[in-house]
């Protein structure tokens, strides 16, 4: 048994015909007779009086058919709710991390907002780790972060890539020895950098001791703006994003240090666990990649 036994059923007691709901479900009689014997032989009971010269449903069709006209009726309502977006309405909880909050997330908002105006945007920006918490506990419908993010409870979207250099202020005083500076080179400045639940702390820490290097010392904050005015004001290294940084580059408060090896760009993705995917968080979720201003290929 199937909905398209189901809504034989329905059109043939709404318009008092096999031919007619042929018509209207765009097939044939025989295939409407068909899925009237397959229901038949399902359930076990005679649906029509076929004996009859007119059409006459028996009491255990018309049972059947009292539950049939409700699902098709519900479907049809879901499917005409779903395809006017702007009349769903509701909560929905995105978590997003600092670096999309400084760059596109206005941009994603804004097209939310215009789909689906009746629905509530709850923002939650966070750090990487803490947004990874949150949404396999439930508390977010869908987040936008860091990778890399695969595992088969998992729907993915791809949002392209950030670069992040290491960058410091012109008050240090570094200079790049032969054009290039290696981890051992900043064995003697701090370092600054977001704490230890972002994913930027953690490949701060791989880069060095894949050096075999190690910092003089790490300071850590929540803000990658606090990082960033940490640094312009002399007080140790970090690992930024140009794309961010790119007025304060240019005013010279900030400049990019050249390294050996330098750092992959940053992957993001758009992230929602199987059991809480819908309609509206895919969509969210192609808003999002349309919104992105990271690097594609």
């Amino acid at each position: 048994m199937n909905f398209k036994h189901m809504e034989a059923l329905v059109w043939i007691c709404r318009l008092g015909s096999f031919s007619a709901a042929a018509r209207r479900l765009n097939t044939t009689q025989p295939a409407i007779s068909m899925r009237i014997a397959e229901l038949e032989k399902r359930l076990g009971v005679t649906l029509f009086d076929r004996r009859a010269r007119t059409l006459h449903i028996t009491p255990e069709g018309r049972e059947f058919a009292d539950y049939s006209h409700r699902i098709v009726d519900l479907v049809q309502e879901v499917e005409g709710r779903m395809s006017d977006r702007s009349q769903l309405s509701g909560r929905l909880k995105l978590g997003v991390t600092e670096s999309v909050a400084l760059t596109w997330l206005s941009d994603l908002v804004v097209r939310l907002n215009e789909e689906f105006p009746a629905v509530l945007i709850d923002l939650d920006i966070n750090l990487t780790q803490i947004v990874w918490q949150k949404l396999r506990n439930g508390e977010l419908d869908l987040a936008i972060l860091p990778g890399p993010a695969f595992g088969s409870d998992l729907s993915t979207t791809y949002l392209g890539s950030i670069l992040y250099t290491w960058m410091a202020s012109p008050k240090l005083k570094l200079v790049n020895a032969g054009g290039q500076l290696s981890a051992k080179d900043f064995n003697r400045v701090p370092v600054i950098t977001l704490s230890e639940d972002s994913n930027m702390h953690e490949i701060i820490e791989t880069w060095f001791s894949d050096n075999s290097s190690a910092p003089r010392r790490v300071d850590v904050c929540n803000s990658l703006g606090v990082v960033a005015e940490l640094t312009m004001a002399g007080l140790g290294i970090s690992m930024l994003p140009p794309i961010i940084f790119a007025d304060e580059i240019e005013r010279g408060d900030l400049f990019e240090l050249k390294t050996e090896p330098a750092i992959e760009p940053l992957e993001f993705w758009a992230v929602q666990t199987r059991r809480q995917v819908s309609p509206i968080t895919e969509s969210i979720a192609q808003h999002a990649r349309q919104a992105s201003t990271f690097q594609f290929g």
